[in-house]
């Protein structure tokens, strides 16, 4: 996909080379129905969760087989039936949505969790 934007044949992609690791790990000790609010590089946890390369190419090409064909950018990811909610291009807006459905969940008491990945950009400091 990486070579596909580089042609001009997408608009946009992120590799996550080098991060896979954090994410299947963090993903698979979860369960299936917790939540995931992810950024551009958590690929892996779509594909753990239940999506193949179709599924990502479709959705990155925003053809007729994408599930919201072609209505969001591409790399951002999401989909409600495996419990992951949509990428957000600014960084990091999805914490205070993470907390509060984090917070729900405790008040629920069914040991559900929600997992927030951020990104390295949400870390950096303003030059």
């Amino acid at each position: 996909l990486l070579e596909a934007q580089r042609q001009g044949r997408i608009s946009f992609y992120m590799t996550c080379t080098g991060e896979e690791g954090e994410s299947t790990a963090s993903i698979a000790a979860l369960n299936s129905d917790d939540m995931v609010y992810m950024q551009y590089r958590e690929a892996p946890v779509m594909m753990y969760r239940g999506w193949g390369i179709p599924e990502m190419v479709s959705q990155c090409m925003g053809n007729k087989e994408d599930k919201l064909k072609g209505r969001q950018m591409p790399i951002h990811y999401g989909d409600a039936d495996l419990h992951v909610q949509m990428v957000s291009s600014p960084l990091c807006t999805q914490v205070p949505h993470a907390a509060g459905t984090g917070y729900a969940y405790k008040l629920d008491g069914k040991g559900r969790i929600c997992i927030c990945y951020l990104g390295e950009g949400a870390a950096s400091e303003g030059d």
